[in-house]
């Protein structure tokens, strides 16, 4: 069985991608392989169901009737898996056991963690309209619908864990219960059970589909990744079995015959259910282009000739055109790239000055408000009025200071307000909007220098400036 099975794997790695081909090909044949969910939907009268994981392999030609849509066909290779699993006591009456015909009894059988798997090998022959967007010279998205027919070809059910039991009531004979005499058929049994049921399997159809991206390794051969789904429509169990899963044997008691979920009365439809992944290897070529007879040749004429010259004449211009439009491209690169140093180094300047401002003092004698700059202060007062006239946008608060001399109220309210209004006085005067200029006394209260000495309360009496 399992020289079998290998022999199956390895027909099935002839297998295609019904998506892979050069946007450029109008045929192609490949082989691909795919894994993911491949199981069975059905729905047991006793028990659950559980998914499980397979395989898809087969061979597949496609042939496109232009650059969008073509048709495929192929054939391929699947292994399904599914799962059940039963908790739940089954009885049936009035039988006749073969040990003693005589006397009817009642089977109870019993099943504990009772976990059985089915596996089908199936053949489907796919045909799908294929659809292509070429993404780029190497590159293609392919999509594909169509339907499948399929044929299984091999399958059995395995009894994988749990435990069931069998055991007998005699009615007639009392309350007379066996449940340890595995010669008569009643017992426990841990042991796998398997058995085969290609009888009761039969053909069936599944709408498919699959998209991914091919890329191309070189002119004919390329490489395909993707998904694929497809599902059954249609049962591909024969007709519904009446059998309970368990019975005693009719002519050995000691034998219990295990039918399984597809072949007992648990359920009478199932469907197949496939979806995962796809990569795929494939051989494209272009259709043969039919030559003329040698007959029907022409030798090359003045007509072939200018027809040629012209076209080499197109391609220059062309050529030319292009080389052009990538210098114009280039440029105009070269000079945004120019233009955004230009605005970095203008903002990085103009944060520099702000803060250059932001560290100038302009000092006033005692209890005066005529503005003495320092040398090099009054140009970058003059210099941040320009950039105010031509940025409106921009405020400023202007914040007057006294030393400690005389009344600090005074001073907050009067002589340190004074000094601010000095300040924007002489700015309005450049040309600056007064609503840009915002002014402000801290009097006394914020000295940068002893005000015990001349020299600090000279440095006190300032006004500075603050960007808002």
């Amino acid at each position: 069985m399992k020289n079998k099975h290998f022999l199956t794997i390895i027909v099935a790695t002839l297998a295609i991608s019904v998506s892979a081909q050069q946007s450029v090909h109008d045929n192609y044949i490949g082989v691909n392989f795919g894994g993911g969910l491949n199981s069975m939907l059905y729905k047991p009268a006793n028990g659950t169901q559980g998914l499980g994981f397979g395989f898809d392999a087969g061979i597949h030609y496609g042939r496109f009737f232009n650059r969008t849509v073509g048709l495929g066909v192929g054939l391929q290779y699947s292994w399904a898996n599914a799962y059940a699993t039963y908790n739940w006591n089954e009885v049936t009456t009035g039988l006749t056991h073969p040990s003693n015909p005589n006397t009817p009894y009642d089977l109870t059988t019993g099943f504990t963690n009772f976990v059985e798997r089915q596996n089908v090998g199936y053949l489907s022959i796919p045909v799908e309209v294929l659809f292509r967007k070429a993404l780029s010279d190497r590159a293609a998205f392919i999509a594909g619908v169509g339907l499948s027919l399929d044929l299984p070809i091999q399958g059995k059910y395995i009894a994988k864990s749990g435990s069931y039991s069998t055991t007998g009531v005699f009615p007639e004979l009392g309350p007379y219960t066996v449940s340890d005499m595995p010669e008569h058929g009643f017992s426990t049994y841990t042991t796998t059970q398997n058995a085969k049921i290609n009888n009761r399997a039969k053909v069936g159809g599944s709408v498919i589909a699959d998209l991914g991206l091919r890329v191309a390794l070189n002119d004919n051969w390329g490489m395909y990744f993707g998904l694929y789904a497809g599902y059954g429509f249609t049962n591909f169990l024969k007709e519904s079995m009446t059998d309970e899963m368990i019975m005693i044997n009719a002519t050995n008691p000691a034998i219990i015959d295990y039918r399984g979920t597809f072949d007992s009365n648990e359920t009478g439809k199932a469907n197949l259910i496939r979806a995962g992944v796809k990569i795929a290897v494939d051989f494209g070529w272009p259709k043969k282009v039919q030559e003329a007879p040698a007959e029907e040749q022409q030798l090359p004429t003045v007509n072939d000739d200018a027809e040629r010259l012209a076209r080499e004449k197109a391609e220059q211009e062309r050529l030319a055109r292009e080389a052009a439009e990538k210098a114009a491209r280039e440029k105009a690169a070269h000079e945004k790239a120019a233009r955004e140093k230009a605005e970095a180094e203008r903002l990085a300047a103009e944060q520099a000055f702000k803060r250059q401002v932001e560290t100038l003092d302009v000092h006033f004698g005692t209890a005066q408000d005529q503005l003495t700059f320092n040398e090099g202060e009054q140009d970058i007062v003059d210099r941040l009025c320009d950039m105010m006239k031509a940025d409106p946008s921009m405020r400023i608060k202007i914040t007057g200071h006294t030393d400690n001399t005389g009344n600090a109220a005074q001073n907050l309210s009067f002589f340190g307000m004074k000094r601010a209004k000095a300040l924007k006085a002489y700015m309005v005067e450049q040309g600056v909007d007064a609503s840009q200029i915002e002014c402000d006394s801290k009097g006394q209260t914020e000295p940068v220098a002893d005000n015990k000495t001349r020299e600090g309360r000279a440095k006190n009496r300032r006004a500075n400036i603050k960007f808002l």
